[in-house]
């Protein structure tokens, strides 16, 4: 047995009992003046901000907001992914 034999694979906020649940397929005709396929960080930051510019957005997702490597990423986004340019010299020196 390993430590991680109970873990449930999927993010902690949606492990929590008040966590929302999943709204309903889009089965009808829509307008919007944009659509956005995709509820990882970038679709929803991308549909965020047209909101705040007054557009009409519809946000389409297949599983469900953050199902995928956004939602897995424990809320950390950083443009290293050697965690800091001192790091990774100390790893990787000759690279």
């Amino acid at each position: 047995m390993t430590a991680f034999d109970d873990a449930e694979r999927r993010p902690y906020w949606l492990a929590q009992p008040d966590a929302p649940q999943p709204g309903p397929p889009l089965d009808a005709d829509e307008q919007a003046d944009l659509l956005v396929v995709g509820g990882g960080l970038t679709g929803l930051w991308a549909a965020l901000l047209a909101r705040e510019e007054g557009l009409d957005v519809v946000l389409l997702e297949g599983e469900r907001i953050a199902f995928g490597a956004s939602g897995r990423n424990g809320g950390f986004v950083d443009a290293s992914l050697t965690h800091g340019i001192e790091n990774g010299v100390a790893r990787w020196p000759d690279e």
